[in-house]
C-alpha cells in the first residue's frame, strides 16, 4: 500500500516537472536581435 503511494506521488511530480520544464522552454524560445556593435565580422 505504502510503496503504490510513493510511486503515484512521484509520477504526478515527473509529469508536473515535466510540464513545468516544457512551458520554459517556450517562455525562453524567444531570441532577441544581436547588437550591431556584438557581432564579429
Amino acid at each position: 500500500m505504502k510503496n503504490k503511494i510513493l510511486m503515484s506521488v512521484a509520477t504526478i511530480a515527473t509529469i508536473i516537472a515535466s510540464v513545468m520544464a516544457t512551458s520554459a522552454c517556450y517562455w525562453m524560445a524567444y531570441q532577441p536581435e544581436e547588437p550591431k556593435c556584438l557581432r564579429e565580422e
